[in-house]
């Protein structure tokens, strides 16, 4: 599941299964499948958010040390 914060009513229709969404504006992130996502990002209706790069990478050594 990938997240994206939706600025426009957005409908999609899965090309792979048989399902549909319909999705509505919110300020903020909502998760849906990801080829929903890129969909909604080609048509301008959302912007993805990606995963924060500091909580991913905890096991680094943290300054200082």
């Amino acid at each position: 599941m990938a997240k994206a914060i939706f600025h426009g009513e957005f409908h999609y229709t899965s090309r792979k299964r048989n399902a549909g969404w319909s999705v509505r504006p919110s300020p903020e992130p909502q998760y849906f499948p990801r080829e929903l996502i890129d969909a909604a990002v080609a048509a301008g209706r959302a912007t993805e958010v990606l995963p924060n790069a500091a909580k991913t990478a905890g096991k680094g050594r943290k300054s200082g040390d």
